[in-house]
């Protein structure tokens, strides 16, 4: 059985985020969509269409814990007798979401924000904006929460599912893969557009975990697999069923990636050496106010400068900067 593709709205800068159903052998859905009223109408209309309520729903399973992905989870949870399903390692953010999220801002206001050579006023602004994006989320009832292993199986639509660990955008993010029927539900690690490797809080160590080169193992690990359909967290289905290979996607979105590290280390050459300054730059053609997202992606740049020996870190007054090795 193919998994239904129902988008529903984000209103976030992403656009509109998939959930995926299976009708049978039990209706279970993949990742919950915002909490907003726009994102639940849609879910309830998308059932409908499949002569289904939220009331059906026997699981929900959450790919990643990301708020366009988890934040509708409490909503269903609270309308249904949905259990709800996420990798044990992402399962801290349904349990106890506004800790988390809190966690997560202080690091950005106390940390990463400053480090990075941010202003007052930019810093004020991305905060804000994280503050109101962790509006669309409520944690979940534990004693309905259900984990499973990083490396385990999922029974989906009468089959089994490899679960696949991927971490890069998202540290617990999780894909699933069916290798009888050659179907990729592959969340936010393989879209038609590159997704961005998020900056996340340190968790049991003092050093950040540098995110572009995990997420670029786990796309050696995506593909290498056999697959001829690719259901994916954003964008419509593609795939050689769909006439678009993924592997055209994943060498175009990974020799951009080289081409900007390249262009940042040119950069760095020429003497700007602080992620801030750096920012401006390269993502120039961006108004301030969305650069943030180019701000993850020059740091994933660094990490690999960083990882290949090209460059080295110093903190200077506080903030980073960058140098190549001499």
């Amino acid at each position: 059985m193919e998994p239904i593709r129902i988008e529903l709205p984000t209103g976030l800068d992403v656009g509109g985020v998939n959930v995926y159903l299976f009708k049978q052998p039990e209706p279970v859905l993949i990742d919950a969509g915002i909490k907003s009223e726009e994102s639940w109408e849609a879910l309830q209309f998308g059932l409908a269409e499949h002569n289904l309520t939220v009331m059906d729903l026997s699981r929900v399973i959450i790919t990643h814990p990301h708020i366009d992905h988890f934040g509708g989870a409490g909503m269903i949870q609270a309308n249904s007798d949905a259990d709800i399903w996420i990798c044990e390692l992402g399962a801290p953010w349904l349990t106890a979401t506004v800790e988390m999220w809190k966690k997560r801002l202080d690091y950005y206001k106390q940390e990463f924000l400053i480090r990075v050579g941010l202003d007052e006023t930019a810093v004020n602004m991305i905060l804000a904006g994280m503050a109101a994006i962790g509006q669309q989320s409520e944690a979940i009832d534990p004693a309905r929460l259900r984990t499973f292993p990083a490396d385990g199986t999922l029974q989906l639509g009468g089959m089994a599912w490899q679960v696949i660990h991927t971490p890069g955008h998202q540290s617990a993010m999780t894909c699933f893969y069916q290798p009888e029927s050659k179907m990729l539900l592959s969340a936010d690690q393989l879209l038609r557009t590159t997704p961005t490797p998020v900056v996340e809080r340190p968790l049991s160590s003092p050093h950040r975990i540098p995110s572009l080169p995990l997420f670029m193992q786990s796309m050696s690990k995506i593909a290498a697999l056999d697959v001829d359909a690719v259901y994916p967290g954003h964008g419509r289905p593609f795939g050689k069923k769909y006439g678009l290979d993924q592997h055209i996607i994943i060498d175009k979105q990974c020799g951009r990636i080289q081409s900007r590290k390249a262009e940042c280390l040119t950069h760095i050459q020429d003497g700007i050496h602080t992620p801030a300054q750096l920012v401006d730059k390269m993502y120039a053609h961006h108004p301030p106010q969305f650069r943030f997202a180019g701000l993850w992606m020059l740091i994933g740049y660094l990490d690999l400068l960083l990882a290949e020996g090209v460059i080295r870190q110093e903190t200077v007054d506080g903030v980073w900067h960058f140098y190549v090795k001499d």
